[in-house]
């Protein structure tokens, strides 16, 4: 009666802990493929006018080229002259089901471009 009761109750802790890392494991590539698609955007730096800015044009589609080469898809908005915002849906398949067939998270990521040595307040 007791490996009746304690077998079912023991897979289903097991599913549940399978699945549940699924699921952290999925929020954490949504964040990490976020930041590094910023940061990929932070690379257009332009350097030649007056202030240190970000390329607008550059920025986006250097974040873009890195979404398309993760094999992601997502939204990039420059939020300012220094800052890039990176929105990025992941859904993936979870190994047992218990809590749904997939997992899906959502992560953004802003990066904003500092200039200096000291506070990246030059202009």
């Amino acid at each position: 009666m007791l490996v009746a009761v304690l077998v079912p109750a023991l897979l289903l802790v097991l599913a549940l802990v399978v699945d549940g890392s699924a699921r952290l494991r999925v929020i954490a590539r949504a964040d990490a493929i976020a930041a590094e698609a910023a940061r990929a955007a932070n690379t257009a730096v332009n350097t030649r006018g007056p202030l240190v800015a970000v390329d607008t044009a550059t920025a986006a589609n250097a974040a873009t080229a890195y979404l398309a080469r993760s094999g992601r898809s997502g939204t990039v908005s420059v939020v300012g002259p220094r800052a890039v915002r990176v929105t990025v849906t992941v859904t993936e398949p979870t190994t047992i089901g218990l809590l749904g067939s997939t997992a899906t998270a959502t992560g953004t990521a802003l990066a904003v471009l500092g200039v200096g040595t000291r506070d990246g307040g030059l202009p």
